[in-house]
């Protein structure tokens, strides 16, 4: 489902792949061949989200924006940035958060605000990632909460990407069916 708010319309590039199950609200953009799995829910409603080229928001994943606070009182937004080539496991929640490009988020994984993951990173199944983390690029954080264990090794990095490009395939694959 797409849904406009506020005068707000989700921009989808042509050859992004959507399933009807998805719901994608407001001021999203999401960039070429990435695709959006079953029961996704990127809502636009506070702040901006952007999906980058070749990135997979895979099922039951929550991705919204956050508040500013400052003496308890709202003093803006932040949006959601998410690289090319990422992948956003199964059931992940993103709020308020950067993800840099070929960086994988592990399944039920909840990244909050003000956090920035450095591009080529790994964050592990059910980490929690506290508000205002900076994760260093080509890290590996794991726990509750995150933290940094070790880098990712060249390995990893290419199976990060190959992960992106195997989801676009596999969305594809489904085009008929989930799509």
């Amino acid at each position: 489902m797409i849904v406009p708010y506020k005068g707000k319309v989700p921009r989808i590039a042509n050859d992004a792949l959507v399933a009807p199950s998805a719901i994608i609200i407001g001021d999203v953009e999401i960039e070429s061949e990435a695709s959006i799995f079953p029961g996704a829910v990127l809502r636009g409603d506070v702040a901006k989200i952007k999906v980058g080229r070749c990135s997979n928001i895979q099922d039951n994943v929550v991705v919204h924006g956050g508040w500013i606070y400052e003496d308890g009182e709202v003093k803006g937004t932040i949006g959601v940035e998410i690289g090319d080539y990422v992948s956003v496991t199964h059931g992940a929640i993103l709020h308020g958060c950067k993800i840099g490009s070929v960086s994988m988020v592990g399944i039920g994984s909840i990244i909050y605000d003000h956090t920035v993951v450095g591009s080529g990173s790994i964050v592990g199944m059910g980490t929690v990632v506290l508000e205002g983390t900076k994760v260093p690029e080509r890290s590996i954080v794991v726990g509750v909460p995150g933290r940094v264990i070790r880098e990712t090794s060249k390995e990893e990095y290419a199976m990060i990407k190959s992960n992106a490009l195997r989801y676009r395939e596999l969305a594809e694959s489904l085009i008929g069916t989930l799509f």
